[in-house]
């Protein structure tokens, strides 16, 4: 790793203009066809429609499904126990699929994003900050990752690269996370600098919180094979919009993200996004950036009460 990795950046702009502007390696583009797997879009509801999965909830048990909902749905920041979202803009690009496909999935996140508060960029976008790539040799772009931009796989030290970088998932997403006090803005780099912020207290972070700068998402064609395109489109829009504790929940609550999750039936994997998804992201975006991790996920699961009828 360079020295710009290791000592850290003043702020992520510089530093992923130049990373992403580069080509991406080579082994990102397929020697054949996509697979036939997704749909075409004519097939799947409109992308500019957000569509939600419905579900029944147990009363007695409310506060607890919700809760295994927002800590499954929730990875806490790498600095604090914070949740980290987007506070500049959603620009998604989507690589190495037929243009009416891309063009259906970018238009698919940038709806859910819309929709439940998320900041969203204007089109055409100058820089993408979330960058979905299709291929049939996921591991072989992910190694080139790691070899010439370990800073996109996120918050890890150099013995941890080549395990990060590992694909074992139909389609997997690595996020790149700072910290911000207002006035500036981190990468958050175990090698580099650290923010300080206002005196916090025991309910706040003072001006601390964390960000979502960059999302990496890998889609392996080969394992996605009969899934509905907008099935696809609304998994990757939720892991676009939020960074996930875990893939292999399976709780009371429906998620898209059970699509590929091993603990779930395939009767109970949702193909669109749920209710409940819909519900997380809206509270995620409506919550105080600088309060702490215990009351951030108070107010997301409060919203997501109040989202479902509950007193």
């Amino acid at each position: 790793m360079g020295k710009g990795w290791r000592h850290g950046l003043r702020g992520p702009a510089a530093a992923f203009s130049i990373l992403l502007a580069a080509p991406f390696p080579a082994a990102a583009q397929s020697d054949g066809p996509v697979p036939d797997g997704p749909v075409p879009a004519q097939d799947a509801a409109p992308a500019d429609t957000v569509v939600v999965t419905g579900m029944r909830l147990k009363p007695e048990k409310l506060d607890t499904i919700i809760g295994d909902f927002v800590q499954s749905h929730g990875k806490h920041a790498p600095r604090t126990t914070q949740i980290a979202r987007w506070d500049r803009p959603v620009c998604p690009g989507v690589q190495n699929v037929p243009a009416d496909f891309a063009a259906f999935i970018a238009t698919r996140i940038r709806a859910i994003a819309q929709t439940v508060g998320a900041p969203l960029a204007d089109t055409p976008c100058k820089t993408n900050n979330v960058d979905v790539i299709f291929t049939d040799r996921p591991q072989a772009v992910m190694d080139t990752v790691a070899d010439k931009y370990p800073r996109l796989l996120g918050y890890h030290f150099v013995h941890q690269t080549s395990a990060l970088a590992r694909m074992t998932r139909p389609i997997q997403a690595w996020y790149v996370t700072s910290t911000s006090n207002g006035a500036m803005t981190a990468i958050d780099d175990p090698y580099g600098m650290t923010i300080g912020g206002g005196l916090g207290s025991r309910l706040s972070t003072g001006d601390l919180r964390p960000v979502l700068t960059h999302v990496l998402i890998m889609v392996n064609t080969d394992q996605i094979l009969g899934r509905q395109l907008g099935t696809v489109a609304d998994y990757l829009a939720v892991l676009a919009l939020a960074q996930p504790n875990g893939l292999e929940h399976c709780g009371d609550l429906p998620s898209i993200l059970d699509q590929f999750s091993g603990a779930c039936a395939d009767d109970q994997k949702p193909k669109t996004l749920t209710v409940a998804d819909k519900a997380y992201l809206e509270g995620l975006y409506s919550m105080d950036p600088r309060e702490i991790g215990t009351l951030q996920r108070s107010s997301i699961a409060g919203h997501m009460r109040h989202s479902f009828g509950a007193p």
